[in-house]
């Protein structure tokens, strides 16, 4: 072989090995498609930046929610109210009634009852229909005692034909002192004169209330046969405050008007584990001096005029 033919192979065979080599180099080397991308670098922003800017946030936000005092339409009221009822009227009133009776001798008087000053818890629901008027549901009750007169009394014995006689000895207990209760429902309107051509705003709300409902009226007593209900109408004024977004306080003073009539009871007492009935007897005077006996079958009507004021909370809702 020649020179030049060993050449040849040489280099025949240099280049076989490269293109072997080739491939397995293209193999090793990672295509561009398998490099996952960048991800990018997130930044953020604060959004105080200044040392006053939360002190300020948060300012505006309590100024955002800040309580106005005032009555606003719309919103429900419920108030619970202490008071008394000025009652020291007359309640009832009969001449020459039966007022004690025993196995001996009847006796009978001038009967006058008369109430006294009562306590009176009042619980209200109201609505605002406008800023200047509340209109309410009420009810009520009062406790108290009455009490009694005997004027002008007179006595006899228990037998037929007895004589009269006059200025008995009145004992401690011959005129009555027992309880009374009353019980009140109705509606009433409040009116807020300054409030209206405003938009009630404010904490003192001066008003004028009007009230119309009916009253019963419980005595314990012998000489009636059981409550007695009548017509009650009533004008006065008074105040709010607003204390709170909720809670307010209310006093408030009215006069009431009604008329009170009770019916007589048939029967005044009864002795002898009910085997003795007594009846409620009357006696009046006769022309010629005499005296007759007959029941009672009706109480003359009283008309009632008395101040009721009370101090109370309202709840706003």
């Amino acid at each position: 072989m020649s020179v030049k033919h060993f050449l040849v192979v040489i280099s025949l065979v240099a280049v076989g090995a490269g293109l072997v080599a080739a491939p397995a180099a293209l193999a090793q080397t990672p295509a561009a498609a398998d490099t996952p991308p960048a991800t990018p670098v997130k930044t953020y922003k604060l959004l105080h930046e200044s040392p006053n800017a939360a002190r300020n946030l948060d300012v505006e936000d309590v100024e955002g929610q800040k309580w106005v005092p005032g009555i606003r339409k719309g919103t429900k009221e419920l108030s619970m109210s202490l008071g008394f009822m000025g009652l020291a009227s007359t309640l009832l009133q009969h001449e020459q009634m039966i007022y004690k009776y025993n196995t001996e001798a009847t006796y009978w008087g001038d009967i006058t009852v008369t109430g006294q000053r009562a306590f009176n818890p009042v619980l209200r629901l109201g609505y605002n229909v406008a800023p200047w008027l509340t209109v309410e549901g009420f009810g009520g009750l009062s406790i108290s005692e009455y009490s009694s007169t005997i004027e002008n009394a007179h006595w006899r014995k228990n037998e037929p034909r007895a004589e009269r006689r006059d200025n008995p000895v009145i004992g401690e207990f011959d005129a009555e002192a027992r309880s009374l209760i009353t019980l009140q429902t109705g509606i009433d309107a409040l009116f807020y004169p300054f409030n209206l051509k405003g938009d009630g705003t404010g904490r003192v709300h001066p008003y004028v209330v009007g009230q119309i409902g009916r009253i019963w009226y419980d005595m314990n007593s012998d000489y009636t046969a059981g409550s007695t209900a009548s017509n009650d109408v009533a004008l006065g004024g008074g105040l709010r405050l607003l204390a709170e977004k909720n809670v307010s306080l209310r006093i408030e003073a009215a006069y009431h008007l009604n008329t009170v009539e009770f019916a007589p009871a048939e029967y005044f007492m009864e002795t002898n584990e009910g085997t003795t009935r007594v009846p409620l007897l009357e006696f009046p005077d006769l022309p010629d001096g005499g005296f007759t006996e007959k029941q009672v079958t009706s109480f003359a009507a009283q008309d009632l005029n008395y101040l009721v004021w009370s101090i109370g909370f309202q709840g706003t809702f």
